[in-house]
């Protein structure tokens, strides 16, 4: 569940405006019960399903509009899809960026993080300090006011 509150800067217990949402899993093979019970959202994983196996080896509007046509020749959205084909073309091309971003975002973080425990992990060897490695090694709360000691 994601929560609304858990981005403001200020941390209050109760808080005067509050969204929670329930994030659902609609990718093949996730959630089988929920899109047999809707189509709409089974078509929309079969598409975006599509997309993102078409982007792999061909431009993304390309690998857009080959989904949006073969969805339409299967019926996945068919009806839709004909009403709204450039829309749903840029929309998609628009959501599909924004979640490459999100993720190169999520993986240069994650490269960060790695860069700074390695340089945290270094200076405790520079200085002989093995017995805190190990303790930072497998406790994240040490490891913060390490990073915190060294200004790192």
């Amino acid at each position: 569940m994601l929560r609304l509150s858990d981005a403001y800067q200020v941390k209050e217990e109760e808080p005067r405006l509050d969204l929670a949402v329930v994030v659902l899993n609609i990718n093949p093979g996730n959630n089988k019960e929920l899109l047999d019970d809707c189509q709409i959202l089974a078509d929309f994983s079969a598409y975006s399903d599509r997309v993102r196996t078409y982007a792999k080896d061909m431009e993304l509007r390309d690998a857009v509009e080959w989904a949006v046509t073969e969805c339409i020749e299967e019926g996945i959205l068919e009806g839709f899809l004909r009403k709204n084909r450039a829309e749903a073309i840029e929309m998609s091309i628009f959501e599909y960026d924004e979640e490459k971003h999100m993720r190169q975002v999520r993986e240069e973080g994650k490269r960060e993080a790695e860069e700074r425990t390695s340089r945290l992990f270094e200076k405790l060897l520079e200085q002989g300090r093995s017995e805190d490695l190990e303790r930072a090694a497998k406790n994240a709360d040490y490891r913060k006011k390490l990073f915190e000691e060294f200004g790192l």
